[in-house]
């Protein structure tokens, strides 16, 4: 096997580790991005349910802190 035939199985045997490579680089992006995108809706998803109801309803506001801490927890 001459050299000139050698170097062209060397760069085929190169150019396919460089695709196989760079396939497996671009699928572990998206999965990161996906991860990502989900990670970012579940946070908005806890925000929206942590923030979105009151700490104390608003006829316990002037009651006894007590009997409203008691009647917020049952519920």
């Amino acid at each position: 096997m001459d050299t000139a035939t050698y170097n062209a199985v060397l760069q085929v045997a190169a150019a396919f580790v460089i695709f196989v490579i760079g396939y497996l680089a671009l699928f572990l992006l998206v999965t990161l991005c996906l991860l990502f995108a989900e990670a970012v809706r579940q946070g908005i998803i806890f925000a929206r349910a942590s923030f979105g109801r009151e700490v104390l309803p608003a006829s316990d506001v002037f009651a006894d802190s007590e009997d409203a801490a008691e009647r917020h927890l049952a519920a």
